[in-house]
């Protein structure tokens, strides 16, 4: 064979394995999302969701009553933005059907296009605390560049007091500790943390594994319902790049070994 042909023959070759790699690695993403799509179904078709969200703002709105006044220092909440006030799973569905991966590209175009809708309870809650001379702070980490667009969204859904001071968006970490801290440091009496994360809570859990998270559950059990409220969201979270070092790196491929994996099944017998 001439050496042109084996060039052309070796060339041919790699390219095949290469389309196979990369096949492989679409439909290990594809599969991934296929993952989610019962997860997406409860969310957005379950009356157990809206339950779970009635109930937790229900408990939000008691707990803020009942917590104590300080002398000069304001009551304040802080809450979270997705998937604690605004319901995102539009763009979990785009994701399951199109065997997407997330991408801070994609997120924000979504987050440009507006169309959250508010969790259910979460614009009453927000109101109320508003009307009985509380503070909402919401705290998120969407990026600092779609500050516009999402405060346009909550306005055309109700949300109250939305503005620069009260809307903290990410502009450096992920870790919320430091803007918890600074509005602390402003004088206010944060009574009650609303989110859907661990992380929500304070800088304890952050970027920390699925063990220590649920040790700052059962060492903190006694605050969930009065001091922390939790929202349901099965959708995504840190307690998935919980479950294995740097998941979030990991290749499709090994990310559904590493869910198989931590799957704690019946032997049969």
């Amino acid at each position: 064979m001439k050496t042109s042909a084996k060039l052309a023959a070796s060339g041919l070759v790699a390219l095949l394995l290469t389309g196979c790699a990369s096949s492989t690695h679409q439909t290990a993403q594809q599969q991934l999302g296929q993952q989610s799509v019962l997860a997406v179904n409860w969310f957005q078709q379950s009356g157990e969701y809206q339950a779970l969200t009635w109930q937790a703002f229900n408990t939000a709105r008691m707990a803020f009553d009942q917590a104590p006044s300080l002398t000069g220092k304001p009551k304040a909440v802080i809450v979270d933005l997705d998937e604690t006030m605004l319901d995102n799973s539009a763009y979990s569905a785009w994701q399951a059907k199109n065997g997407q991966p997330f991408s801070s590209k994609t997120w924000s175009a979504w987050t440009q296009a507006r169309q959250a809708k508010a969790v259910p309870g979460a614009v009453g809650f927000a109101r109320h605390v508003t009307e009985n001379g509380g503070t909402l702070f919401y705290v998120s980490n969407r990026d600092q560049k779609d500050y516009a667009a999402t405060v346009a969204n909550m306005q055309q859904l109700g949300f109250p007091n939305v503005s620069d001071q009260t809307v903290r968006l990410n502009t450096d970490s992920s870790n919320k500790q430091a803007r918890f801290d600074a509005i602390k440091n402003a004088g206010y009496n944060v009574v009650l943390y609303v989110g859907d994360n661990l992380n929500d809570f304070g800088g304890a859990t952050w970027h920390k594994g699925n063990q220590t998270r649920r040790d700052f559950v059962n060492l903190n059990h006694q605050q969930f319902g009065t001091q922390f409220i939790v929202l349901p969201n099965p959708l995504y979270g840190d307690w998935e790049s919980g479950m294995a070092e740097n998941y979030n790196k990991l290749t499709p491929e090994q990310q559904l070994s590493v869910r198989e994996s931590r799957l704690q099944s019946w032997n049969g017998k």
